[in-house]
């Protein structure tokens, strides 16, 4: 389940979710597999998804290799939970910086890099987010997405 709410702090929204209870009878396994589905059937179109993020007026698309590199990659219950804000936290999330594709992959200009933050089953989350350029396409496409826990001082 998806809910907003206002940090009034940093006066940016904060989105929270968490499992249902259906949710929490289901191995690890089992949850990735419904978001695995679940991600594919909302993200992954033809044409692409495309996201606007607010802060550098940039479209960047959602591809099959985000959600691949997310199952790889997930393995807490959390991070598989993430998925479901992709394009929300891709929306409204920080520009970190742009560098060049240092492994030098063929058709990739540059790499950027960006962060915003969550609430997952009550425990903030700073959501980690790589796109990748294609100058000859003039096409930019998230590559990378990952929940990592914040500890919270209380």
């Amino acid at each position: 389940m998806l809910i907003l709410m206002e940090n009034r702090l940093e006066k940016a929204p904060i989105y929270k979710i968490w499992e249902t209870e259906e949710e929490k009878k289901l191995s690890n396994s089992d949850l990735k597999k419904r978001y695995l589905t679940y991600a594919k059937s909302k993200f992954i179109r033809n044409p692409p998804v495309i996201v606007l993020n607010i802060e550098k007026n940039w479209q960047i698309e959602l591809s099959l290799r985000v959600i691949s590199e997310w199952r790889i990659k997930s393995r807490t219950r959390e991070r598989i939970l993430s998925i479901q804000l992709l394009d929300t936290m891709l929306e409204g999330a920080s520009f970190i910086k742009t560098i060049e594709d240092t492994k030098n992959t063929y058709g990739i200009d540059s790499v950027s890099y960006f962060e915003n933050k969550c609430k997952i089953n009550g425990r903030f989350f700073k959501t980690n987010i790589i796109t990748k350029s294609q100058k000859t396409l003039n096409r930019k496409y998230v590559y990378y997405y990952s929940a990592t826990e914040l500890w919270v001082k209380k």
